[in-house]
């Protein structure tokens, strides 16, 4: 009786914290020290997502990978000391790597797939063949609320990305990008330490 009085005890101390059970760590290809995804959650295939050291995901993502559909061996590569805000939604049909150190809003959508949109096929679009496309997030980069990242859509080092973009395509290196879709209207200039329009 004082076991299960303890492990209940336990387990609502962890749960009071909104955290996962250890337990749940251990489904991962590498789920590192310091590390948290508040529940609730959804996520698939945890043994193709990796998360680095001290890295936050906040309650009510959603981490998917659609291998079985798309036949390709995708995986998801978080890096350590990052920060991602509520309703993360991650879609993998290619691979997607984020690096160390990324601050992503809430509401925020990374998607490295997207249905087949052949309006002559005799298909819905919703069983077309997913179309896929590597996703990456450079170190550093700050993600605002709402934006959508798109497949093929690849962030470079340090880049700011501005609340509802739309990134289609690849952000260089110390970019700020805004717009729908995303294009770069500044970056940072070594020389003078400041942000220029472009």
């Amino acid at each position: 009786m004082q076991l299960k009085s303890f492990l209940r005890l336990l387990k609502n101390t962890l749960l009071r914290r909104r955290e996962y059970l250890p337990s749940f760590k251990k489904r991962f290809a590498s789920f590192c020290e310091g590390s948290v995804i508040h529940y609730p959650s959804l996520i698939t295939e945890h043994e193709n997502i990796s998360i680095g050291k001290n890295t936050t995901i906040l309650a009510n993502s959603r981490i998917q990978i659609y291998n079985a559909l798309t036949g390709r061996e995708a995986k998801i590569a978080i890096g350590s000391n990052c920060y991602f805000g509520f309703h993360l939604t991650i879609l993998a049909g290619g691979s997607i790597n984020i690096g160390d150190n990324v601050l992503i809003a809430s509401n925020v959508l990374i998607t490295s797939e997207n249905h087949g949109m052949n309006p002559e096929s005799k298909i819905p679009y919703m069983n077309q063949p997913l179309e896929c496309k590597d996703v990456s997030i450079g170190e550093g980069s700050w993600i605002g609320e709402k934006v959508s990242i798109m497949p093929g859509g690849n962030i470079g080092k340090k880049c700011v990305i501005g609340t509802n973009a739309v990134v289609t395509k690849s952000i260089p290196d110390y970019s700020m990008a805004l717009g729908i879709p995303a294009r770069v209207i500044k970056k940072w200039n070594f020389e003078t330490h400041e942000w220029e329009k472009v």
